[in-house]
């Protein structure tokens, strides 16, 4: 079951909207929490989906499990963001939570054009990861180009979940859709340096400013982190 609810009125106009969840490297979910949080968003509705085929457990009391999405608006860019801290497990809820957040964009609006991002699995990437996009309509390839944003690679014939999928019911919509996806080389450990391409490539397609100095200390912790586990004992309890 997806069920939204609406937290404040938003009559948008003509507006852009963002939306994707964590995939590999999370860099989906990375890119749309931090356009939420860095942006002057107010969140404006939720998404609460109960797909899951267990319950929680504490204490000795079971509760039914979901997860809660969160769409937030920022009326100075006239922006959506859709973010959430996971995917749905089931494809029809899938299709579902794709579906409700297009419903209540086009309920409050005119969606000029949506967004999506997530992880490009690429081996042996030196330098910063480069941006690729897909576009659901064979025109927006010009707005591509004229970034400097190559498209993804003719070895790749699918993108799977929320973060393709919203692309192509987007088109059935007639809504015009890019997909950004960051190079990545490891999946299992997020990436905000690819994130950090994304939301800097976004930027410069809709000329927004963003400083993306947060996903680069985001980097550093995680490689601190990564050190912690290589070698614990230099970071353990001890005295002077």
């Amino acid at each position: 079951m997806v069920k939204l609810s609406v937290l404040k009125d938003v009559q948008a106009g003509e507006f852009t909207a963002f939306a994707s969840l964590p995939d590999m490297g999370r860099v989906g979910g990375l890119v749309s929490s931090f356009l939420a949080q860095h942006l002057k968003c107010e969140q404006v509705a939720e998404v609460v989906a109960s797909d899951k085929p267990w319950v929680s457990y504490s204490n000795g009391v079971v509760k039914s499990a979901s997860d809660t999405y969160k769409v937030f608006y920022d009326r100075a860019h006239k922006l959506l963001v859709f973010t959430g801290e996971s995917q749905p497990q089931d494809p029809g809820q899938l299709y579902a939570l794709c579906n409700a957040f297009l419903d209540y964009a086009q309920k409050i609006g005119t969606v000029k054009k949506l967004y999506g991002a997530g992880g490009y699995l690429r081996e042996q990437l030196t330098g910063a990861p480069r941006v690729c996009g897909v576009v659901n309509r064979s025109e927006l390839k010009k707005a591509l180009a004229k970034a400097g944003i190559d498209l993804v690679g003719s070895e790749i014939s699918s993108i799977t979940w929320f973060n393709g999928v919203i692309l192509g019911l987007a088109a059935e919509r007639g809504i015009d859709a890019i997909g950004l996806f960051g190079e990545i080389a490891e999946t299992t450990v997020p990436q905000p340096l690819a994130a950090k391409s994304i939301v800097a490539a976004f930027s410069k397609l809709e000329k927004i400013p963003l400083d993306t100095k947060p996903l680069d200390q985001h980097y550093e912790s995680i490689l601190e982190e990564i050190q912690k586990k290589k070698e614990p004992g230099k970071f353990g309890p001890g005295i002077g």
